[in-house]
């Protein structure tokens, strides 16, 4: 199979067309073959009693449905079972939504063919049923399956049972079983599939009504809780974030708007609620899913940003006094004035935001437009200076404390955690704060490369604890690969001491300085290659990453930047992608997609055929001890809900 593998080759690992890695369901067992495909009467009596305790029992839709349908396979002597289902508000398109397969390739491959149907007629033996709502049995001979004849041959696939799913509102989906011989079902078994069938029907029902109610319930929260004007949230809900503030660092940032007033009696409030609506709608895009944005007074904002200390603090302060900036509004510049105060775990949180007021006021003091702050149990109430970046850098290079935190990437299909990126943090960062400013200041003083080799040999130390098939990621920048003082050579010498195999590496490529000779790239690459090691291009799409890179480096992936991912919704966005994806199938990348921070943004990675996810919505940086534990390529259960709010992480 072309394309390359995320992990080394195991026989339990599938690769699919959309680039991710999955492992193949359990084999179905149960029914005696050499009885026929369809079971006795008290074999039915035991099947029917079995499924509707799961559905009378069952608080999950989709792992009951699952199951239900593996059972029912099993029980009918099927090679494959599908349940299409009805789309919302469609009278005719259905998709398959679940299957029950006997973990072999060749079935593997006939549900791939089903499901890059997607929401359509589908299979002419499944759309009959649905315009009919009268089952049947197709050969594949009849040309009924979809465009899927072929590889229900090679899967020897003979025959095909339909049955109608019917609820209230009439049939909303069809169960189709799958067989090696084509054989009518006797009457007994009709009557037990058409029993399964319309407890099926009910429980899908059921589970959607639910469903909706829940949507209503969290539509009239967010009502409740949401500024009408900026969409962000109230002061209420604020006050009540801080009061529950769970147990970790965080920082609590306070700003202010200028010229408000002015432009309301200049202007009239029409143009002092645009500009609000504006304002508030960009300080949204730099938070991330977790973190709480809100609009506290007529022209004051907060955000309260759990697991940020100072240094992270005073970037996402002086991040969003820049952004605005960029804004052009017919009533004129847009200025804001920020403080900020970091606090460690268990501080007073309304202290905490005093805090970060009392350096707010001094910025306006200052003439506004400024970032003000300090961390909450300095005594100094000065700011944090901007060359305090350059001593992180001097001392980390010294040898002071420097520790890796681990991002999972995660399979956005089935949610499984195939691989981990290493993020360095220095003294005095937390796990959540960004270290940008950091590399950039090493960048300036000519220690990009030292500070490189620092942060990758402390990451294959710490990945020790990691599960020893993991995929490790690291970033390397181009400057440092160019550079003959820390080659292949040594970094293999790294390898071996922490019984890491080279092919469990992938070295991300970060462009941040001019490329001179693409050739001399390409060929210490190939000795990396040559050993086994493989290689990311970081920030697709909203970095300075060239053609040229993406050519001469022919990485074996490519990660899409957050900068591209979190607007995905926007033509030009949307035009990087499709051009990374196009890319990708011509060289055989997998493609990663970073910021993944709400499920609207993974749906768009999904349908836009990525199959490989990133960001904190998936899994926040942890430390190896505490990654997600789930053997690499399992479901990882551990990984948090996405957070519903579309947002950018930093």
């Amino acid at each position: 199979m072309s394309g390359p593998h995320l992990d080394r080759p195991r026989a339990a690992v599938r690769e699919n067309a959309g680039g991710t890695l999955r492992r193949p369901a359990p084999a179905v067992t149960g029914g005696d073959r050499a009885r026929g495909p369809f079971p006795d009467p008290p074999s039915l009596d035991g099947l029917l009693l079995d499924v509707l305790t799961r559905f009378s029992e069952s608080d999950d839709v989709d792992a009951t449905m699952r199951q239900c349908l593996a059972l029912v396979t099993a029980a009918f002597g099927a090679r494959l079972g599908e349940v299409w289902l009805r789309a919302t508000g469609d009278t005719r398109n259905v998709r398959l939504e679940y299957t029950a397969l006997d973990g072999s390739a060749e079935a593997a491959a006939f549900e791939s063919g089903g499901r890059s149907l997607g929401v359509s007629a589908g299979p002419a033996l499944i759309s009959r049923v649905v315009r009919s709502g009268r089952g049947s049995v197709v050969a594949t001979s009849t040309g009924d399956w979809g465009g899927r004849e072929s590889e229900a041959s090679t899967a020897h696939l003979r025959g095909a049972s339909t049955f109608a799913i019917r609820s209230r509102e009439g049939v909303i989906g069809v169960l189709a079983l799958f067989h090696e011989t084509l054989e009518r079902p006797s009457g007994d078994s009709l009557d037990a599939m058409a029993r399964v069938c319309h407890h099926m029907g009910r429980f899908l029902e059921r589970g959607r009504a639910e469903k909706m109610i829940n949507e209503e319930l969290l539509e009239l929260s967010a009502l409740a809780s949401t500024d009408s004007l900026t969409g962000l949230k109230n002061r209420r809900e604020f006050d009540r974030a801080l009061r529950t503030v769970p147990r970790l660092p965080f920082a609590v940032l306070s700003l202010d708007l200028d010229g408000l007033k002015d432009i309301n009696d200049a202007e009239g409030h029409a143009a002092g609620d645009a500009l609000l609506r504006v304002v508030g709608h960009t300080l949204g895009l730099l938070i991330r899913g977790w973190d709480v944005m809100a609009r506290v007074g007529g022209d004051e904002f907060a955000a309260l940003l759990p697991e940020v200390g100072a240094f992270g603090a005073d970037l996402v302060a002086e991040r969003m006094r820049a952004a605005m900036h960029a804004l052009e509004l017919p009533t004129g510049p847009v200025r804001i004035a920020v403080g900020w105060s970091a606090a460690p775990a268990g501080a007073d949180p309304i202290s905490v935001w005093k805090r970060a007021d009392d350096a707010l006021y001094r910025a306006k003091r200052a003439g506004g437009d400024q970032v003000a702050g300090a961390p909450y149990e300095s005594a100094d109430p000065t700011d944090v200076e901007r060359h305090s970046y350059a001593e992180v850098v001097n001392r980390a290079l010294a040898g002071a404390h420097l520790s890796t935190m681990f991002q999972p990437i995660v399979s956005l299909t089935d949610g499984a955690v195939i691989g981990y990126e290493a993020l360095a943090r220095p003294e005095g960062f937390a796990a959540m704060d960004s270290v940008q400013a950091v590399f950039e200041s090493a960048r300036a003083s000519g220690q990009i490369r030292n500070l490189d080799w620092m942060c990758r040999r402390r990451a294959v130390e710490d990945a020790r604890q990691l599960p020893g098939d993991a995929t490790l990621f690291v970033n390397i920048s181009a400057a440092a690969l160019l550079d003959n003082a820390h080659g292949v050579d040594q970094l293999l010498l790294l390898l071996r001491a922490a019984a890491r195999p080279p092919d469990t590496l992938v070295l991300e490529i970060t462009e941040h300085e001019r490329i001179r000779d693409y050739e001399e790239l390409a060929t210490i690459l190939a000795t990396y290659r040559a050993e086994g090691i493989r290689f990311a291009l970081d920030d697709v799409g909203d970095s300075h990453a060239t053609l040229e890179l993406l050519a001469s480096s022919a990485s074996e992936f490519l990660k899409l930047g957050r900068g591209v991912t979190t607007t995905s919704s926007r033509i030009g966005s949307r035009a990087a992608i499709d051009a990374t994806i196009a890319f990708a199938r011509v060289s055989g990348a997998v493609v990663i997609a970073e910021g993944i921070e709400s499920d609207s943004v993974a749906d768009l990675m999904r349908a836009a055929g990525i199959g490989l996810g990133q960001g904190f919505g998936l899994g926040r940086p942890a430390r190896a001890a505490d990654a997600p534990r789930t053997a690499v390529g399992e479901p990882a259960a551990v990984i948090p809900a996405l957070p519903q709010r579309l947002a950018i992480g930093f």
